[in-house]
């Protein structure tokens, strides 16, 4: 008698992974294109799904699937996930279709139930859930709205600090050189040709890595400092809104691109809550995300709704300063 079948997706911006479990072994991966509703609307998540499904099925195609667990970049709020439910649905031969937030996958991903997430790429966002199921989200408002400590925000601040140098209104910095190379200028005002019209978020975000590479500029370090510093406000300002029912140090897990374990990102954000007196244990992510999908699947739905904490606490910021002095 063949065993259950379970599928986890990770339906990002970029593109949407699915991992097909038999028991505890893998068989099967799919890739398709971005997941994010934000990016391609309810259709988009439903044709990703749909592919990235078909993909990890292969020969399998007729076997009906136990659980899908499905974790969703710009899926927050409950009128958005019932509607991603449903999308879901349609396209996948499942017995039960369970829509989270992405930052869930990452703590499942590094093995724990409870803690918060905190991804740094593009954009940055950070989720938290509670030993009692209770969650949280901070930040993820989009590079206009937001994403302090984000690929995009370092970049911006990169791309002004370079102007200001180059006006005599800021410090002179090493970082003008390989961000006018990056961006195939020859001089700093050449910068306006080629950021007007505005480029795509994700190419300016690009310019980030060189930020955080150049450990040895004291423009560029007092930027990923501040990167640092928005991202550890935003645990603690999860961790406050969450309360302190069952907390004991908990796991914080850092992913994206600029949060690879041992990156300077890592390391300035890792030090930062390290240091406070309220106490985290600092994880890095070592596999994908999808990972953490397919372990939610395996475990099976909840066994009653989860709580989103809504209410915010304005004293955070302060109390991050004072910890820090």
């Amino acid at each position: 008698m063949a065993e259950e079948l379970f599928m986890g997706f990770d339906a990002g911006g970029t593109k949407t992974v699915c991992l097909l479990g038999e028991g505890t072994t893998v068989l099967g991966r799919g890739e398709a294109g971005s997941g994010n509703p934000r990016v391609g609307g309810v259709e988009g998540f439903r044709a990703a799904v749909a592919d990235a499904a078909t993909a990890a099925l292969g020969g399998r195609r007729e076997r009906r699937i136990t659980t899908a667990w499905i974790g969703v970049a710009g899926g927050d709020t409950p009128q958005m996930q019932a509607a991603l439910s449903v999308a879901a649905e349609s396209v996948l031969n499942a017995g039960r279709v369970s829509i989270s937030h992405d930052g869930r996958l990452l703590l499942a991903a590094a093995g724990v139930s409870s803690g918060i997430a905190v991804v740094s790429g593009t954009g940055s966002s950070i989720y938290g859930r509670a030993p009692d199921g209770r969650q949280v989200t901070v930040g993820g408002w989009g590079h206009l709205l937001g994403d302090e400590g984000s690929g995009y925000d370092i970049a911006r601040q990169a791309l002004r600090v370079v102007t200001q140098a180059a006006d005599g209104r800021g410090p002179q910095t090493r970082l003008s050189e390989p961000i006018l190379q990056a961006w195939g200028a020859a001089t700093p005002v050449e910068l306006r040709e080629h950021a007007y019209p505005a480029r795509p978020v994700t190419q300016i975000a690009r310019l980030a890595r060189l930020v955080v590479e150049m450990t040895d500029d004291d423009v560029a370090s007092a930027i990923v400092a501040r990167a640092a510093h928005d991202l550890a406000l935003g645990v603690r300002t999860c961790r406050q809104r969450l309360g302190s029912r069952g907390w004991t140090d908990p796991s914080v897990v850092l992913a994206g691109g600029l949060l690879s374990n041992g990156s300077t990102l890592f390391v300035r954000l890792a030090a930062v809550l390290e240091g406070l007196d309220d106490g985290y244990r600092v994880l890095p992510l070592t596999v994908e995300p999808v990972v953490g999908a397919l372990a939610l699947a395996r475990e099976g739905p909840v066994e009653k709704e989860e709580e989103t904490v809504s209410a915010t606490d304005h004293r955070s910021e302060q109390e991050l300063k004072e910890s820090r002095s």
